[in-house]
């Protein structure tokens, strides 16, 4: 129980967190990207071809190949650590009010380098 009660009061102090000018900004915009990357993956899926470049950081060739719905992975991971950035942000909002922000700040950063890769690969292949 001490366990439940120590995840329903962060969550219980999301709202509040959120109204503030910076945070709720930074919210949106994130909400807005993620949208973003749904929607442009949504409108050019049926353009990708079978395999798509998704990891770069292995050797060149086949291996750096996925299947074309592997890139709903990326919004996925924007989802994802918004919100876990969220969940540490509000708990640590009223004791360390800088780093609180500069997690939601991360969690936009992220969120805009996934857009981005999302939209050259879509518009380098298609």
């Amino acid at each position: 129980m001490p366990f439940l009660n120590s995840v329903i009061q962060p969550l219980a102090n999301l709202g509040h967190f959120w109204q503030e000018k910076i945070n709720g900004r930074v919210f949106r915009w994130n909400l807005f990207l993620i949208c973003l990357q749904i929607g442009i993956l949504s409108w050019k899926f049926t353009l990708l071809p079978p395999q798509v470049p998704l990891y770069y950081s292995l050797p060149w060739g086949d291996s750096q190949l996925a299947n074309n719905s592997s890139l709903f992975m990326l919004p996925t991971i924007s989802i994802v650590i918004l919100f876990i950035d969220s969940l540490f942000s509000v708990s640590f909002f009223k004791n360390l009010p800088l780093l609180s922000r500069l997690s939601v700040t991360t969690s936009l950063l992220v969120s805009f380098l996934i857009t981005i890769t999302l939209f050259k690969i879509i518009f380098l292949i298609s």
